[in-house]
């Protein structure tokens, strides 16, 4: 049953898409100084910057602790700052430091050049085809889950 089943999989075809990603931007990122996974908070901040660690954390889908360790991570290396609301005083919001602001177009070109790799021979009409079907998907997923969807400006145009 598995054997006929696992060809056709998109969960399989999605796993090994983000692995080989995940190769690829870890040994692009360290190049630029950042670790694994630190760029993704980084990118959020880039596109939506003074979010909370719970906003972080919703928007990456990852834990609260996981979230608060990668925040300190890259305070330390002088990538984030924390300030606290200034309507909530229990709230820190999280910013770009100078470091990574001076780094977004090295990392837009490793995103970016990464996509185009990606997306290279296919014509752009299958493309929007294929975004709308991993946007259904998602979708889907987070349905399932019973998860709210992240903030729509970090997906869409």
């Amino acid at each position: 049953m598995f054997k006929k089943f696992a060809p056709e999989s998109v969960g399989r075809r999605l796993n090994f898409l983000f692995r080989i990603s995940k190769q690829h931007l870890r040994q692009e990122m360290k190049k630029l100084g950042v670790g694994e996974g630190d760029y993704a908070f980084i990118a959020i901040l880039f596109v939506m910057d003074g979010l909370s660690q719970d906003e972080l954390s919703r928007q990456m889908r990852v834990d609260k602790s996981y979230t608060a360790r990668a925040v300190a991570k890259l305070e330390k290396m002088g990538m984030v700052e924390r300030r606290p609301d200034p309507d909530e005083h229990r709230i820190k919001r999280v910013f770009l430091a100078k470091r990574a602001r001076e780094m977004e177009l090295d990392v837009f070109n490793v995103l970016k050049g990464w996509h185009d790799t990606l997306v290279k021979g296919i014509d752009p009409e299958e493309l929007a085809v294929i975004q709308a079907g991993l946007d259904r998907m998602i979708e889907n997923g987070q349905s399932a889950l019973g998860l709210e969807p992240p903030d729509e400006s970090f997906f869409r145009k």
